[in-house]
């Protein structure tokens, strides 16, 4: 399982409470999913209501209009800031206008 070997995973919208968080792959750690879902974490999560939560390994984000926003974070992830960047300029897309 990715988590189990440090590997990067996220979820979005309603998942990341429904099924990272029953599934145990966000003990300890924060994170956020659709508003309406933050009760749902478990009492091992620290929400944050935040659009896109990073932290490790994992990244989670509220929903679709959230999307790009996720989409970046986990190319930042995987590669690094100069790339997301490079890839949110076609998008017209600047990192942290909304």
């Amino acid at each position: 399982m990715h988590a189990e070997k440090g590997e990067l995973y996220g979820a979005i919208c309603a998942a990341p409470a429904v099924t990272l968080a029953h599934w145990g792959m966000l003990k300890g750690l924060k994170a956020t999913c659709y508003p309406s879902f933050m009760e749902k974490f478990t009492a091992e999560v620290i929400p944050v209501n935040s659009r896109v939560v990073v932290d490790r390994n994992v990244v989670t984000s509220q929903g679709p209009g959230t999307a790009i926003e996720f989409a970046l974070a986990l190319v930042e992830q995987l590669y690094d800031k100069e790339k997301m960047e490079e890839v949110a300029g076609p998008l017209v897309y600047r990192a942290g206008m909304i």
